[in-house]
């Protein structure tokens, strides 16, 4: 049977991997074995549940409430711990766009477990094809968006757009790629488009060490605590579109002042 969280594990080019990342043993192949076993069956447990649930409740809180229990499972069964420091306080009434730097497919799971407020995430679109995965994805409160088609790409964004002014906040990555180091890589700007748009703050949330956990492309992990912090919320309400670069600076340079604390 195919893993549900194949296209999550899909192969990627490897380069030279970190000192502290973890290293190729039978051991850490095995603990990697063991967390696509969890990942398989949290999710078969979990996801007609989420979808069930979504037809009386289709909210980003019933979602947040599923992918929490979903994650859970796997970071509990795998001894993975998550540490969070939540600078932010925010409302529960206001929505918001989440942005987080992309370590590793380990980043997921933590933000849907740990990340104390409702959200659907805005996901690539191979994930949709994700089985059981794609499928309660498609009945929740996140959204798929195809980089790979333009005109695609145009109306996920409009329709996330949508869903913030209708309350909903959603997280996205704005690397658009997975790194497995610490640096943040460069940002790509649909997010801060989608932030303008629709006039909501952007709350920046770092992920500092999940690439000492797991790596994927070496099919690798080992048990740990993961360490995320979520920043103080920037406000876009009245920024026009000639103020994007400046706001994709001023997001960057927040994220990398978080990595680096």
């Amino acid at each position: 049977m195919e893993s549900p969280l194949t296209p999550i594990l899909a192969p990627v080019p490897v380069q030279t991997p970190l000192a502290d990342a973890p290293p190729a043993t039978w051991s850490t192949r095995l603990h990697f074995a063991w967390f696509v076993l969890m990942g398989l069956l949290s999710t078969l447990l979990i996801a007609p549940l989420q979808v069930l649930t979504h037809r009386f409740r289709p909210t980003a809180a019933n979602f947040k409430k599923w992918a929490r229990r979903w994650a859970g499972l796997i970071l509990k069964g795998c001894g993975w711990r998550v540490a969070c420091e939540d600078r932010a306080q925010l409302s529960l009434n206001q929505p918001y766009l989440f942005v987080a730097n992309h370590q590793c497919a380990l980043d997921i799971l933590v933000l849907a477990y740990a990340l104390p407020y409702p959200f659907g995430f805005v996901a690539k679109a191979e994930l949709e094809r994700v089985p059981v995965l794609g499928w309660a994805m498609r009945h929740s409160a996140s959204l798929f968006i195809d980089r790979n088609d333009p005109r695609r790409s145009l109306e996920s964004l409009q329709l996330a757009g949508a869903r913030i002014r209708q309350g909903h906040s959603v997280l996205m990555f704005p690397e658009g790629t997975r790194g497995y180091r610490p640096e943040l890589r460069a940002l790509k700007k649909g997010a801060f488009l989608l932030a303008i748009e629709a006039g909501v703050p952007i709350v920046p949330v770092v992920i500092r060490d999940s690439y000492r956990y797991l790596d994927e492309r070496r099919k690798v992990a080992r048990p740990g605590t993961i360490h995320m912090v979520i920043g103080r919320p920037i406000p876009c309400q009245g920024l026009r579109r000639r103020d994007l670069p400046n706001l994709m600076a001023l997001v960057h340079d927040r994220m990398q002042a978080l990595l680096a604390d």
